[in-house]
């Protein structure tokens, strides 16, 4: 399998030992950035294969864009150097802040929000066991309580929020069109009926706020600088400015976060629900036609990102013995068979923890707001997957068991307590607190 990667890779360094780029990972083609979050319009740390690409980006150069017509081009060029199957990872950046897309893009979703976070929230939650994506027993969990009630009285600047929660989906309409794009090379190719497409999100909505608004020091100002025309780039969540526009550097915010999560708690960071839980789409028309299936169907059984490569693995008959591997493949399910994962699923994110065992799920909050006395908390997730009754203490022996699971896996994996360093005295643990950034 030649693998091609057009994408978005987060690191640090670039190309040493520890901070090895795409093609020195197995990847024979790369186009993409090697950091984490900025411009669309002039993206930093832009690289091709190995070579970084310097250049000021044209008139009309949008990241999102770039990234599928690269991946439409790799699909082009593999297709003509045989039947050698390939493997395309395609990571798009959007819709990670900053809150980047054209006017034109931006305009089509004016107004629409103007309903506010309330009521997407209740009307999403509708949406979905409209859908059947989720059962009716669970409730939509409460606002967080520092997203504040939508009225003119608590959110003063509602048009701004408007414009933008209408830029964050004008985001995501950009990246669907690329991914249409790369549907139509497959089908002009002739690739389209045999590739396996997996599609989905790697975390849960973000709370992050950048609320520096550009005080030198701080960390957004990172991501500060000059625009394509020497412009200064203003770094933060700034209501007398309009967000989209490359001379603007801003977030959506806590409050649209909670409402991408609904029915969720928490965000991105966290490893309540709202901050692990992705939706997976997973399509490949040759299996459908081999086990003659009609319709699409929808799995419900927890499975995290590491079961891809076994299931990758497994499809493209790669001999590699399960023990070498985390993951546990799904194929199984797209042949049509019920499945679950036989092992517990592990979490840990800045000192945020969760263990996933069958239906039940406990976790651990680390965040200085909350009180320590909380603790561990567990979640019967086929009564309550929106975590709102917490049962651990009619379960005491259930807590125990899985929290043992749970430090033996961070034994095994070399997990180190957070924080990684003392926090000076005076300072807090910024980290579990992103709506002050």
């Amino acid at each position: 399998y030649p693998p091609d990667a057009s994408h978005d890779w987060i690191q640090d360094a670039m190309g040493d030992e520890t901070h090895p780029i795409p093609t020195q990972r197995g990847f024979d083609k790369f186009y993409g950035t090697l950091g984490g979050g900025g411009s669309y319009f002039q993206p930093p740390s832009l690289v091709r294969d190995e070579e970084v690409i310097r250049e000021v980006m044209p008139e009309g150069f949008y990241y999102t864009d770039a990234i599928n017509d690269e991946a439409c081009r790799m699909i082009e060029s593999t297709s003509k150097e045989g039947d050698d199957p390939f493997f395309l990872y395609v990571a798009h950046c959007a819709p990670h802040w900053p809150l980047h897309a054209p006017k034109d893009d931006i305009d089509q979703y004016r107004g629409k929000y103007m309903q506010g976070w309330d009521k997407l929230r209740r009307d999403r939650l509708a949406k979905l066991i409209e859908q059947r994506l989720i059962p009716s027993i669970w409730p939509c969990s409460p606002r967080d309580e520092h997203a504040p009630l939508w009225n003119k009285e608590h959110v003063p600047n509602q048009e701004w929020e408007d414009a933008r929660m209408a830029c964050y989906a004008a985001q995501i309409s950009i990246m669907d069109r690329g991914i249409g794009r790369i549907i139509d090379t497959l089908h002009r190719t002739g690739l389209y009926d045999n590739t396996a497409i997996f599609f989905l999100s790697d975390n849960g909505g973000c709370a992050e706020y950048l609320k520096e608004n550009g005080e030198e020091g701080n960390w957004p100002e990172f991501y500060g600088g000059l625009t394509r025309n020497r412009e200064k780039i203003t770094v933060g969540n700034r209501p007398e400015l309009q967000p989209g526009g490359e001379e603007t550097f801003m977030s959506y915010d806590l409050p649209w976060a909670n409402a991408s999560n609904a029915p969720f708690r928490l965000f991105k960071s966290w490893v309540h629900e709202g901050g692990i839980a992705t939706p997976f789409v997973v399509h490949w028309p040759a299996l459908d036609k081999q086990r003659n299936a009609k319709d699409s169907q929808i799995c419900h059984t927890p499975w995290v990102l590491m079961d891809l490569v076994a299931t990758c693995c497994e499809i493209g008959g790669a001999d590699v013995s399960a023990d070498k591997l985390e993951g546990e493949s799904f194929l199984s399910i797209l042949q049509g068979h019920s499945v679950e994962r036989s092992k517990p699923i592990f979490w840990e994110h800045q000192g945020n923890c969760a263990v996933r065992d069958g239906k039940y799920k406990l976790v651990y909050r680390r965040c200085e707001v909350v009180q320590p006395q909380l603790g561990w908390e567990l979640y019967d997730m086929e009564l309550d997957r929106t975590e709102l009754n917490n049962i651990a203490e009619q379960n005491h022996m259930k807590v125990e068991q899985m929290k043992q699971l749970w430090k033996h896996w961070a034994t095994c994996c070399g997990v180190k307590p957070w924080p990684l360093h003392p926090i000076p005295e005076g300072e807090r643990d910024w980290s579990n607190l992103p709506w002050h950034w």
